[in-house]
């Protein structure tokens, strides 16, 4: 791949590598699928960047990508579980979405980040426990050294001021 190709790839998936990555977690409960199937997109992307059309948008041709690699995901997943898969038209309007939102989510991903560094360590050591390793509030009391009530209170406190926050901040930025 040409220099000036690298660079300008690095730029575009940078930028769209965020909403990329809420899309699929958006149809990927499991954090970690969903982080493999996000790297599985990054390896697609720079293996067929080449063939990229520049004269369309990137971020529609990374969330095609996604869908399809989700999809597949989907089909696989569906032969080890009885869980309720989203069809494709479900799939479809979720891209939808995401592309039509796509300033308004970087500006919303970027004032959750501003919003998370104001919170305690044990508020983001609760929140990784629940949301990064998916674990249940008694899970997470335990590991903690809790009681699993004092979690979820410590979960609805810590949702609740991530919600105002990232609020506060989109109104001011509008």
């Amino acid at each position: 791949m040409p220099e000036d190709s690298t660079e300008q790839l690095a730029r575009l998936w940078t930028k769209s590598q965020p909403i990329v990555a809420s899309y699929i977690l958006s149809l990927v409960p499991d954090h970690h699928r969903a982080e493999d199937i996000l790297q599985q997109v990054a390896v697609v992307i720079v293996r067929e960047f080449e063939q990229y059309d520049s004269s369309r948008p990137f971020l529609a041709w990374a969330l095609g990508i996604a869908r399809n690699l989700v999809l597949k995901s989907r089909r696989k997943y569906a032969k080890e579980s009885s869980r309720c898969i989203f069809d494709i038209g479900v799939v479809e309007r979720v891209e939808a979405a995401f592309l039509q939102h796509e300033d308004e989510l970087s500006e919303f991903r970027q004032s959750l980040r501003d919003c998370l560094k104001q919170l305690r360590n044990r508020d983001l050591e609760v929140l990784r426990w629940r949301y990064v390793y998916n674990f249940a509030a008694q899970e997470v009391a335990r590991k903690m050294g809790l009681t699993s009530g004092a979690v979820r209170v410590m979960l609805h406190r810590v949702r609740r001021f991530l919600r105002e926050c990232v609020h506060r901040r989109m109104e001011a930025s509008e």
